[in-house]
């Protein structure tokens, strides 16, 4: 009679939490990343406190905090429930140990990955010299957006995106105050 051997599965740590609840905040330092199980988050970046810009929104399936398990830099945004959640604790451990046991051409490639993601971002950012800089592109977009609609749509576009687009401005000269302060 053959012996059954036991597999032992290594289950992952989850966490659940409430809607509303500030699951990552922006500028903490993090060593984790999420693996959304079930419930929905706003991903949105803040200046002065106050919600600036939704960056996404995310559901089942879908991973955030992930570049925390690869640079050793402050969180970029916060992540907001927006349903109860539940999520899967992804930690560098647990991330090399799935690299570890993946297939070579697996763990060549995603080497490859983060440093066209680190690239891709740093071109982006070198394009603008300042904030008045970034501004002048926001309003540009905003005119292009505009141009073609018929009035009413125009309207409608001035009446739901101008207020918020200016409320992105006012904290991003804020948030350029307050480290020209400091550089000072």
């Amino acid at each position: 009679m053959a012996k059954k051997t036991q597999t032992t599965k290594h289950v992952l740590e989850r966490r659940s939490f409430p809607k509303g609840h500030l699951i990552i905040r922006q500028g903490e330092s993090g060593n984790i990343a999420y693996l959304i199980q079930s419930g929905k988050v706003r991903v949105y970046a803040s200046a002065e406190n106050e919600r600036v810009v939704d960056l996404a929104t995310m559901d089942a399936g879908q991973i955030f905090g992930e570049m925390a398990l690869i640079f050793d830099e402050p969180r970029s945004a916060n992540v907001e429930a927006l349903t109860d959640v539940t999520a899967i604790i992804i930690t560098r451990k647990v991330l090399d140990e799935k690299l570890v046991k993946s297939d070579p051409t697996v763990r060549a490639i995603i080497p490859m990955l983060v440093r066209r993601i680190v690239q891709a971002n740093n071109r982006m950012l070198s394009r603008f010299d300042s904030v008045d800089d970034i501004i002048d592109m926001v309003y540009l977009l905003y005119d292009n957006l505009q141009d073609g609609l018929e009035p009413v749509k125009k309207k409608t576009l001035e009446n739901t995106v101008l207020p918020e687009l200016e409320s992105f401005i006012k904290a991003a000269r804020a948030f350029d105050e307050r480290y020209k302060k400091d550089e000072n």
